[in-house]
């Protein structure tokens, strides 16, 4: 079936390169979106995003916003932003239009909160549903105050490293992520949870053991948008560590008497030798997203360090699994202790030695 499939895919690519040749945006954008996301046989990023700047000035709406995707987590700041402004208000994408309300909801002021409204109800009106409960979430908090007036606003803000972190091996931080990025992530996980496994070291397969007993959804880099790929590039600097190490994001669900215990987050070498599970190298370090309080319980502890991290909202900790020599941390070992009321949500990226993203 994988070669039916890659088959299939490169004759896509083929169609798409004729396409694109007679001049179609919408080819170029396709065709760049197979290689930017290593859907193709042999993905070539430098070329695709030759093929979305030519799509994108073209002026289509869904290039520039891919471009967006593609180009902020690197320098081109005055790009993706541009990008982003002409996806939501000339193309009206309602992905955009989330994005913003996203990304102006983390800022401070009446004015910036009354932006983030109207685009995410912008973006709900034009059928996206996450957008839509976002926003009913936060009418619930905070009113029906909106304005289509965007305030001045630095771009850079949404991409700039956290202020005196990222230079240390572990480290814990508060107010990473808002409450709506806290809402969207637990949203787009919902409805994919499924029974969490753990890797048997032996073999390298997942397995459904006591050690490990909560649900989990990973989310598909497919469906991040840009506030999302800028939480990711946060969340990595925590890290100290290029986004583009990052394994697709796993959301983690703990009821009521459910716990991850002791364990490190490294991976057996049965797994590291697998050509595509290995391809990234180990992972060197996690980082861990609180989404919610927790009633009772559910710390995150560290025996060996001593520490018990107690669960708060828009927090993250970063760790790492691996020292400089490339050994394992002893000081890694951790647990999710059982959560005693309430749920537990957390977001958590395992990022690698080697990037395993085009952006």
């Amino acid at each position: 079936m994988g070669e039916i499939s890659e088959g299939r895919i490169a004759e896509g690519e083929q169609r798409l390169e004729q396409l694109a040749a007679a001049g179609s945006a919408h080819a170029l954008l396709q065709w760049a979106r197979l290689h930017l996301y290593g859907l193709a046989p042999q993905p070539d990023a430098v070329r695709a995003l030759g093929h979305l700047d030519t799509a994108a000035e073209t002026g289509l709406g869904e290039a520039r916003y891919m471009r967006a995707l593609a180009t902020a987590t690197r320098s081109r700041q005055e790009v993706w932003w541009a990008d982003l402004l002409s996806a939501a208000h000339a193309a009206d994408l309602p992905l955009a239009w989330r994005s913003l309300g996203l990304l102006f909801g983390r800022l401070p002021g009446n004015d910036a909160q009354a932006f983030a409204q109207y685009a995410l109800l912008r973006a709900a009106r034009r059928g996206d549903g996450l957008a839509g409960a976002l926003a009913h979430a936060r009418t619930a908090r905070r009113g029906t105050d909106t304005s289509p007036e965007m305030p001045a606003v630095d771009p850079g803000t949404f991409t700039r490293r956290p202020e005196g972190l990222g230079n240390r091996h572990w480290q814990l931080a508060e107010g990473m992520l808002s409450e709506d990025e806290c809402l969207a992530i637990r949203l787009l996980a919902a409805g994919q949870l499924t029974p969490s496994q753990a890797i048997d070291p032996a073999s390298g397969a997942g397995l459904r053991l006591p050690i490990r007993t909560s649900d989990d959804a990973t989310l598909d880099p497919l469906i991040e948008d840009l506030a999302l790929v800028l939480l990711r590039t946060r969340l990595c600097a925590l890290a100290d560590t290029p986004p583009e190490n990052a394994e697709p994001l796993v959301v983690l669900r703990y009821r009521p008497g459910q716990e991850y215990r002791l364990h490190r987050d490294t991976l057996p070498p049965s797994l590291l030798a697998d050509p595509e599970q290995g391809r990234g190298g180990q992972r060197v370090a996690t980082v861990v997203a609180y989404l919610n309080a927790v009633t009772e319980g559910g710390e995150t502890a560290f025996p060996r360090r001593g520490l018990r991290i107690t669960p708060v909202p828009g927090a993250a900790l970063a760790f790492r699994n691996l020292t400089g020599d490339g050994s394992i941390d002893e000081d890694s070992l951790h647990a999710g202790l059982p959560v005693l009321r309430g749920e537990k949500w957390i977001a958590t990226f395992w990022l690698r030695q080697r990037p395993l993203r085009a952006f």
